[in-house]
């Protein structure tokens, strides 16, 4: 079984417009960084969208088939406090209770195939209920979190959630890394995630993205906190840049942590771009190191995998 354990969903009025502003400004450099010419990144936004722009959740299907990718976990982001939160009707936005709603309609659609964290920024005023709700009476599978917004992870706020979270017996999965303006990724440095993991030793916990920059502090954390996994969901742009960069951060988290701690994620769907997801499959599947890292077929299995699965009890 291959498992997607980190994907999104997009569409128009999913997340704010300063927030696909700012991936379209870090797309402008990305894809002219050898040639440094200049890109508007308004224009290159109305080209992607069309096509990142999912509102069924049955182009990620296509995706998921093509790449022979059993399940994937979808995130729901609650990105509009960080970024200035529209009035009522002064833009069109879906409200935070109206989006995870629809993403349990993915998740129904494709049943089988897609399942479902809730995802909400802590601050809101009723957020703890709607967690509960959509855990209990919506068959959601964990909470998201993304401090980047403007909130750290051991922040007072977020403990009644971390409770609920062990209550209900789901994993919670915390962002850690980078992120495009305006969202801050300093409240999301994995040390913050590590005292979580101290204060709640029996909730299950993943450092997304394995911390990117801070990779090796997200491992060193996991290290002393059997209950912290780390996922390697986002790291196309590294893999494509110098992809012993990325197998390098891989082979250490395998030999720290072991396999079973370690989970596969596209990020899609705004990394197909970078890498199509049937090329990232196969680069985990079939790791081709220009410097002779070496993997066991096993170990790839299970982070492909096996490691979500029995984090998710689909074994």
């Amino acid at each position: 079984m291959i498992v997607d354990g980190h994907v999104h969903v997009f569409f128009e009025g999913s997340d704010p417009e300063e927030f696909f502003t700012g991936c379209a400004r870090l797309a402008a450099v990305i894809f002219n960084k050898e040639s440094r010419e200049t890109q508007d990144p308004q224009e290159l936004l109305q080209t992607f969208m069309p096509v990142l722009g999912d509102p069924t959740a049955d182009k990620l299907i296509g995706y998921m088939d093509e790449a022979g990718i059993d399940r994937a976990v979808l995130l729901p982001l609650d990105f509009f406090l960080g970024c200035d939160e529209p009035a009522v009707g002064e833009k069109k936005t879906i409200t935070i209770e109206e989006k995870n709603r629809l993403f349990t309609s993915f998740v129904a659609k494709h049943k089988g195939r897609l399942f479902s964290y809730f995802g909400i920024d802590p601050r809101r005023k009723g957020a703890l209920e709607l967690f509960r709700k959509g855990v209990e009476e919506w068959g959601m599978i964990g909470l998201k979190l993304h401090p980047t917004t403007g909130f750290y992870p051991h922040d007072p706020v977020c403990y009644p959630f971390y409770q609920a979270a062990q209550e209900m017996g789901v994993p919670v999965l915390i962002h850690s890394g980078t992120e495009p303006a305006p969202l801050k990724p300093m409240y999301s440095q994995p040390c913050f995630i590590d005292t979580v993991a101290a204060d709640f030793p029996e909730l299950k916990i993943i450092i997304a993205h394995c911390g990117h920059g801070w990779w090796e502090e997200a491992i060193d954390m996991a290290t002393s906190k059997p209950n912290l996994y780390v996922d390697f969901s986002g790291w196309q742009s590294q893999y494509s840049g110098h992809p012993d960069y990325y197998y390098r951060s891989l082979r250490v988290a395998l030999d720290m942590l072991g396999p079973w701690r370690v989970i596969f994620g596209t990020d899609g769907s705004m990394t197909n771009f970078m890498v199509w997801p049937k090329d990232w499959v196969a680069a985990n599947r079939e790791p081709n190191s220009p410097s002779g890292i070496k993997f066991s077929q096993e170990e790839m299995e299970i982070v492909l995998g096996g490691a979500a699965a029995r984090l998710y009890g689909w074994e």
